[in-house]
């Protein structure tokens, strides 16, 4: 499957308290994540965009 959207707004709040406090709405589709998963998400959107950057496949 793939979802491609151009103008996809992504909004990441904090639900404190929460079994899983972060909170990204993104295309209309709601993820609650630990802060581990969110920052391994983070991790791998980076490493994604320096590998781009750098034009490596």
């Amino acid at each position: 499957m793939r979802l491609t959207a151009r103008s996809a707004r992504a909004v990441v709040e904090p639900e404190p308290g929460a079994t899983r406090p972060v909170l990204l709405r993104f295309a209309g589709l709601h993820f609650a994540m630990t802060t581990t998963e969110a920052r391994t998400l983070a991790d791998q959107l980076h490493d994604a965009a320096d590998t781009t950057e750098e034009g490596k496949p």
